[in-house]
């Protein structure tokens, strides 16, 4: 029974190592040239969780570089040779992780999603309104668009409704390093919008 478990587990192992080892550097390419399709990139915002960079891979990364380090110390050349090829694996997934997470300003909108980029825009034009809030390691900006929801009064219809025309927002998180080049973009396509002007707005009280 012992052995029989054991050859299962080796037999899951290896379809997993090959899975790894194949997927992984196709998922790399995929995105990479999904994100160079994209035209007229002003700003590749890097929106994973550690930083910017994406913390799964890394993580996986890491464990596999520590499992290396401790097969070569104990002289096991065959875990030497496995970790080193899951390493490999891990920085592919890294390099795909990266492209896919992030966030790329045009100058038609912001493209949410690398692999859709037509059905993840954001236009500039759609934004109904924004603000940031400052973190200690990056700066998150919330944007508006859509439509508010109206005053509900109880009723499944108005609910309804109201869910329908709800406000749609959109978070992106800015790293630190990338901020003054966003805020440029941003000041650039959403302020001369936002802007009021009150002469145009009470232009009949400034009538001499």
């Amino acid at each position: 029974m012992g052995d029989e478990l054991k050859n299962i587990v080796l037999v899951i192992e290896s379809y997993f190592f090959y899975a790894v080892a194949l997927l992984m550097p196709l998922f790399a390419i995929v995105a990479l040239v999904n994100r160079l399709r994209v035209p007229n990139v002003r700003l590749s915002v890097w929106h994973g969780a550690l930083f910017g960079y994406p913390l799964l891979p890394t993580l996986y990364a890491f464990a596999q570089l520590c499992c290396l380090v401790i097969g070569a110390f104990i002289g096991n050349e065959e875990s030497v040779i496995k970790f080193a090829l899951y390493f490999m694996a891990s920085v592919f997934w890294f390099i795909g992780a990266s492209a896919s997470e992030q966030r790329l300003l045009t100058d038609e909108g912001v493209v949410q999603n690398v692999h859709s980029p037509k059905k993840s825009l954001l236009r500039w034009s759609e934004v109904t309104d924004y603000f940031v809030k400052r973190k200690r390691f990056y700066a998150e900006y919330r944007f508006f668009h859509g439509k508010p929801a109206p005053i509900s009064t109880g009723s499944s219809k108005s609910k309804s409704r109201s869910k329908s025309n709800a406000w749609n927002v959109v978070v992106i998180r800015v790293p630190n390093r990338q901020k003054q080049a966003f805020e440029a973009i941003i000041r650039e396509k959403l302020e001369p919008r936002f802007d009021v002007d009150p002469i145009k707005i009470y232009r009949g009280e400034f009538k001499p």
